[in-house]
């Protein structure tokens, strides 16, 4: 059985479009133009591969600016503060209480930007600048990993990991291994709270690490997944597709055109659709962030600065 549009495709594919051009223009997906659109959909030629695009629009998940900085507050007024008490590091009796001695630059918490040496893009200098700016904290919050000694002997007793997204986990247990931070394990407590993560990445940091718990604000699992099989067998629930042939399709697809096929279905094969405005994880499908001029337009960036 090869990969086809089910019977109706065409109304699916010119509803999911009507919709994304919604999005754009009240500013939702606001990183996102309609120029960028346009030149993404210019990709795909076939019935099937132009059913495929919409599936991929249709299944994507996108948090703008406004949904980030609504879950960094989370992360400081609700996952923290939940996190001290549960492991004795408590200095506030209230939620104001806790937020004041924040912003006065209270020695008890640092919030630290997980960065690597590899020559990849990576978001977490942009991830700080918006978590100070969505908290109204002040700067000597933030210290670099270069900088936690010092702070753990001026008080601190817990350092917080800010990120973007944790897919693999392997990023992140590269970043403790390269910046040798098992070696403060004994006299801090670490947690790592990237805004979304993938629970394959929650165990595998966890697990390697047992002085770092993770606590995201959003966790994604199979089910996130763009080729997860639906409970009927059929790709997308479409009761046309199996997953397979949906899958190989792609791969197919891409192939012919991508240079380099190499991450087609995103790092780890997680094969998601979920972006952030401030940057794009490579553990989503390529075709969303691949630029290839000129046989191929990107709809999503990797990141920016």
């Amino acid at each position: 059985m090869s990969f086809k549009p089910p019977i109706g495709w065409n109304q699916y594919y010119k509803s999911v479009i009507s919709k994304t051009r919604l999005l754009i223009k009240k500013g939702i997906w606001e990183e996102i133009d309609e120029l960028n659109l346009n030149r993404w959909l210019t990709n795909f030629k076939t019935d099937e591969s132009k059913y495929l695009s919409a599936c991929m629009l249709d299944a994507l998940t996108y948090r703008s600016q406004k949904m980030c900085h609504s879950m960094m507050r989370k992360i400081l007024s609700e996952t923290i503060p939940n996190y001290c008490r549960s492991i004795g590091i408590e200095n506030f009796q209230t939620l104001s209480e806790w937020k004041s001695s924040i912003k006065d630059g209270n020695q008890l918490v640092r919030f630290t930007p997980v960065s690597i040496s590899d020559g990849r893009v990576k978001s977490s200098s942009v991830v700080i600048r918006h978590f100070i700016e969505a908290n109204d904290i002040p700067q000597r919050c933030v210290q670099q990993t270069e900088n936690l000694e010092r702070a753990i002997e001026n008080g601190t007793e817990l350092i917080v990991f800010l990120d973007d997204f944790a897919g693999s986990g392997h990023q992140f247990n590269k970043f403790m291994k390269q910046k040798k931070l098992n070696e403060l394990e004994s006299r801090v407590k670490f947690l790592y709270t990237p805004l979304a993560a993938h629970k394959t990445a929650i165990d595998r940091i966890e697990s390697k690490h047992p002085n770092v718990k993770v606590l995201p604000v959003e966790i994604l699992d199979e089910q996130h997944e763009f080729f997860n099989e639906c409970l009927d067998g059929f790709f997308r629930g479409d009761q046309t597709n199996t997953v397979h042939d949906a899958k190989e399709y792609y791969e197919d697809y891409c192939s012919e055109i991508f240079d380099n096929p190499k991450y087609l279905f995103g790092m780890s094969s997680q094969c998601l659709t979920y972006s952030f405005f401030l940057s794009c994880p490579n553990n989503n499908l390529k075709a969303l962030y691949h630029e290839q001029s000129p046989e191929w337009k990107r709809l999503l960036f990797r990141g920016r600065n």
